[in-house]
């Protein structure tokens, strides 16, 4: 870290909030990309040793709480959006749907990742339901907040209700650039971060796509349901081809390499490898948390529309957080759990970071993704013939199959 006044967190920990831009008056914040992802730095030459930057930023002031102690005040629910439309069209169970239009009824604006013209992931704002949908959806890209928690800040000094929904580092990052301050009309959606690829990857994936299949990529849905809530990672990208025609091009798990990266913690944000609200010790920052509720067929025997649809775990951290779901619970099916089946996901704990990740990174600065998942990280036979089982028989048939192999072979 700088030894002086004005210090930005180191670049193994820095989440790219860029709080510290934001809450600098003199601009003398600038944003330089490296290795793919984007960091602050300090122009000297205009700093004036105000220290602002080192007092918002979340990592260097980081408020850890005992998970253990957490876990024991927290209540973990089990959420569907009633609208099976919306529920259709989320990644999850459709909660984020039910939450964001309740704020847009009440005449406020929603803030979430959407694709902007060129394919960049950005946060945007949102007060109009009929453009709800390009905030729906996971989307595995690093979104830009540059500028976002100023525009926040305004809304919430005309006390105009305001729905903030990203990863935890994100909301911490908009926390900290308020001042840590009680808004009443804030409600922040923390999502349950598996860690983020570079926007430059990922545009580097469509690109091989685009000159593969000679079509210009215009959006894409990261968890397609077509084949039911945990068929896999389905890819669609939507394009246009040389005649301006729609396509639709579907990729599978056992063919899309960048998935296949993302799921073993290749080429995420070195914060993520060393993330500050991740661990034994955790940062609830969010007043809601969501998730996949991943484990909860294991568990509870559902019918097979629900379960297909998508099932949302939905913890509340805060009073706010908790009366706000209970306004909004007559538009969906709320089940209590205990937060031991929610404690099981993944992505509660910090990724690890692949041995060979960084040679891995290099090679890909000049090979196709296709390349470079031979070489690194290859899917056997083995990895390959369960997804392509569950997009065949889809997923209720995929899970009675595997429930009676288990039977069989515990006879």
């Amino acid at each position: 870290m700088q030894d002086t006044l004005n210090k930005l967190c180191s670049r193994d920990l820095c989440t790219g909030c860029f709080a510290c831009k934001q809450v600098c008056a003199k601009g003398a914040i600038h944003i330089k990309e490296e290795n793919g992802f984007l960091y602050p730095e300090i122009d000297d030459s205009i700093c004036v040793d105000c220290g602002l930057c080192s007092k918002v930023c979340p990592v260097l002031n980081v408020k850890q709480e005992s998970a253990d102690k957490k876990e024991k005040d927290s209540v973990c629910y089990a959420i569907w959006n009633n609208n099976q439309k919306d529920r259709i069209s989320s990644s999850s169970g459709g909660v984020f749907s039910v939450l964001a239009n309740e704020t847009i009824k009440d005449g406020g604006i929603v803030y979430g990742a959407a694709w902007d013209k060129d394919m960049q992931l950005r946060h945007v704002g949102v007060d109009d339901l009929d453009n709800l949908d390009i905030l729906r959806r996971s989307k595995y890209v690093q979104s830009n907040t540059e500028d976002i928690y100023k525009e926040v800040k305004q809304h919430l000094k005309t006390e105009r209700k305001v729905l903030f929904c990203g990863t935890s580092c994100q909301i911490a990052g908009l926390l900290s650039f308020l001042g840590h301050k009680e808004y009443p009309n804030l409600i922040t959606v923390g999502v349950v971060c598996h860690g983020v690829p570079s926007q430059k990857s990922f545009d580097k994936y469509i690109r091989e796509i685009e000159e593969e299949r000679k079509v210009r990529i215009y959006d894409c849905n990261f968890r397609s349901k077509d084949k039911g809530w945990r068929t896999g990672l389905n890819l669609l990208v939507y394009a246009k081809d040389a005649k301006n025609k729609d396509v639709v091009i579907n990729r599978i798990t056992a063919n899309n390499s960048y998935f296949n990266a993302f799921l073993k913690f290749y080429f995420l944000r070195e914060s993520c490898y060393n993330c500050p609200f991740k661990g034994v010790k955790q940062v609830y920052e969010a007043d809601i948390m969501l998730s996949d509720f991943w484990s909860l067929w294991s568990t509870i025997p559902m019918g097979k529309v629900d379960y297909g649809k998508g099932v949302s775990a939905v913890v509340s951290n805060t009073e706010k957080g908790q009366r706000f779901l209970e306004q909004c619970s007559g538009a969906m099916t709320v089940m209590e759990r205990p937060y031991s089946e929610y404690a099981s996901n993944s992505g509660l704990r910090r990724a690890r970071k692949p041995k060979n990740n960084d040679a891995a990174f290099e090679y890909l600065q000049s090979h196709s993704w296709k390349e470079t998942q031979a070489k690194f990280f290859p899917l056997s036979l083995g990895d390959k013939m369960p997804i392509y089982t569950r997009m065949l028989l889809g997923e209720n048939k995929s899970i009675l199959i595997k429930k009676f192999i288990k039977r069989v072979l515990h006879r």
